[in-house]
């Protein structure tokens, strides 16, 4: 099998077919710029293994969308207050985090998403008829590929419905004009269960690793097939309680559905074990293979099964003596860790720029993005820089991913107190994803991070899926089954995440215990959240959903954790009063959800001094989806619809 470093450069004869989205004439079009004849194209695998390729470089080049979409009108963040070079999309994102989205922004384009979709499309199309022509190519990698590219397919509707709810769908291949079709909307759950059962039916027949460990993280295995659908039986279990309750009878394009919510949380949590459970065996097939002993990286997996995480070496640590902090460099500097399930791959030799962390991560006029202080000392007895054991000051993740900027040039401090500095000393920057180099220095109250480089930062991989996610979306999945026996799992899943990262320097003996069923390290956990409308958020789903905020900041999960808590929230009686939903009869418009989501989460993040101003923009759940890009809507000739809070363009205002 080839090396994925070298697999982006063999996609360029996926430029034979031409594949190119256009949105300025008629939506989904595919044209065949060079009219080569694709029956005389497909004639071995290599044809296969080139558009297979294209799908992964195509989706590579989209993350910057994901990011966005996934993210960015989250309580994390506020827009840099450094003016930027980039004006045009500093006033977008402005607009963006301000709740203003417009269809006329470019960034919601979904055409990339759809190019994909079709090389999967193309490869799943021709695969039989290429088995038949090539004899060296077997059933055997037949079956594998197209487990591939039907995940890889899933994923990016998956992607599409969390981002816009109802988007068009279709598995037909789209070539040329006269196959053009316009696709109408097709409803968010009607989608989920397709996609659903796409990778129910592939999976355990994908690779569990390739020879390469690259390609083993750059691919979909079978470990990324059972995190997906661990994930998305989360969002439909969340979907339908939030319709119906957790027992009942959903509507669905106006029909009633019998559909369990226990069944969608259970098997949330176990294809969750199933992918943990896969990436152990994973790494020690690899290890295995390569001679390699398991004890070179040390890890610690708080008493669970199958969540062996890299560890953090804390021990002596001092206000002299620093701590090593494995998991940042392995996990994001690094790259392809242990820890990673699914990752896009970027590097200089392939041609292929992840401009996205540089854009908007990092500190300084090359930024967007700052991190919301606000949103962070939530998280915390005393704040991100609270001395008390349980204040954020000790979870070195906030060394990395909260940095507080005070002196031009190199060093960044966490500390509060020295936020004096003319020079933006209270502005808080994510730092995640800097390249090696980061050095730490300690002192009496604070850690300070100095020799910053950025340059390599450009080629940074972008994750999709790893350990500590797929951990938590098990432990989001068993709060909402709500057992005593489930809830208490949850939370110890939470606290084994905090306690890795944890390291109180200045007392050597509160050092993390490795049980994580022990009380807690740090209160990154809070209490019940309660709205002025009477939705109630249940404490374990706080643990959750705070443990996720901070575990993984800046990697496009928090505004789609957000709308995934809305939708779930309007199942409380409350929300009975809700309005009927403007496209489903039946059917609740979700707007107590979204109001208890902005209230008690975007109100606590730099947005927070006008959470009523977002409350009637966003009016109901549909407010929480993107709008549609304006140019589909426009050549659609009617089959697709706008979003019917953003149904205007500033173009048509």
């Amino acid at each position: 099998m080839k090396n994925i470093k070298n697999i982006y450069r063999v996609a360029g004869l996926a430029g034979l077919l031409a594949l190119g989205t256009s949105s300025c004439t008629d939506w989904l079009t595919l044209y065949p710029q060079d009219r080569v004849v694709e029956e005389n194209f497909w004639e071995d695998k290599n044809d296969l293994e080139g558009v297979r390729y294209g799908a992964y470089r195509k989706m590579a080049q989209t993350v910057s969308k994901f990011a966005v979409w996934g993210d960015l009108r989250s309580d994390s963040y506020a827009i840099n207050s450094v003016e930027h070079s980039d004006q045009k999309n500093r006033d977008m994102y402005i607009e963006i985090i301000n709740g203003m989205p417009d269809s006329s922004m470019s960034v919601f384009d979904w055409g990339d998403v759809y190019t994909t979709i079709n090389y999967c499309n193309k490869v799943l199309q021709h695969g039989e008829e290429v088995l038949e022509r090539d004899k060296q190519f077997t059933s055997g990698e037949w079956v594998q590929m197209r487990a591939e590219m039907k995940a890889l397919r899933a994923l990016n509707y998956f992607y599409l419905i969390r981002a816009f709810k109802d988007v068009p769908y279709t598995t037909k291949v789209v070539n040329k004009d006269s196959e053009v079709e316009s696709f109408p909307l097709t409803n968010q759950l009607v989608i989920l269960d397709s996609i659903i059962s796409d990778c129910e039916s592939v999976k355990g027949q994908a690779r569990n690793r390739f020879s390469a460990t690259r390609d083993s993280k750059g691919m979909i295995t079978n470990c990324a097939i059972y995190a997906m659908l661990a994930d998305m039986y989360l969002w439909r279990g969340s979907l339908h309680e939030g319709r119906h309750g957790k027992t009942g009878t959903d509507i669905v394009n106006g029909e009633e559905v019998s559909h369990s919510v226990a069944d969608d949380y259970n098997k949330a949590v176990e294809y969750a074990d199933l992918s943990l459970q896969s990436l152990a065996n994973q790494t020690a097939e690899e290890q295995n293979s390569m001679g390699i002993s398991a004890s070179i990286v040390e890890t610690e997996s708080y008493g669970l099964d199958n969540c062996a995480m890299i560890k953090n070496d804390f021990e002596g640590v001092t206000q002299s003596v620093l701590p090593t902090l494995e998991a940042q460099t392995l996990i994001f500097n690094i790259k392809n860790s242990r820890e990673s399930i699914f990752e896009l791959q970027y590097s200089n030799s392939d041609g292929l720029k992840n401009d996205l962390v540089n854009s908007l991560y990092g500190y300084g006029d090359g930024t967007h993005l700052m991190v919301s202080k606000e949103a962070m000392d939530a998280l915390y007895n005393g704040g991100i820089a609270g001395n008390e054991d349980d204040g954020g000051k000790w979870d070195s993740r906030l060394w990395v991913g909260c940095q507080n900027k005070l002196i031009a040039g190199s060093v960044l401090d966490l500390s509060s107190s020295n936020s004096s500095s003319s020079l933006g000393g209270s502005n808080y920057y994510c730092m995640k994803y800097q390249y090696e180099g980061i050095t730490m220095e300690g002192n009496a109250s604070n850690r300070e991070i100095k020799s910053l480089h950025y340059e390599s930062s450009a080629y940074n991989n972008w994750i999709i899926y790893r350990m500590t996610d797929v951990m938590l979306i098990k432990a989001e999945a068993l709060a909402c089954l709500g057992g005593s026996t489930q809830k208490n799992l949850s939370k110890a899943i939470c606290n084994a995440i905090h306690r890795r990262s944890y390291c109180n320097y200045q007392d050597g003996t509160k050092l993390p215990s490795t049980d994580a069923t022990e009380g807690t390290i740090g209160n990154v956990y809070g209490a019940q959240k309660k709205a002025k409308n009477g939705i109630t958020i249940p404490v374990e789903i706080v643990y959750v959903m705070n443990e996720r905020q901070i575990e993984l900041i800046g990697e496009g999960k928090r505004w789609f954790d957000l709308v995934r808590l809305a939708e779930r929230c309007n199942s409380q009686s409350q929300a009975k009063s809700d309005p009927d939903d403007p496209r489903e009869k039946g059917v609740k418009n979700g707007k107590s959800g979204m109001e208890a989501v902005v209230e008690l989460f975007l109100g606590t993040g730099s947005n927070g001094s006008y959470a009523t101003t977002l409350v009637n923009r966003f009016k109901n759940r549909y407010g929480m989806y993107c709008p549609i890009y304006y140019m589909e809507v426009k050549a659609s000739n009617g089959a697709i619809e706008q979003n019917p809070v953003w149904n205007k363009s500033k173009y048509e205002q």
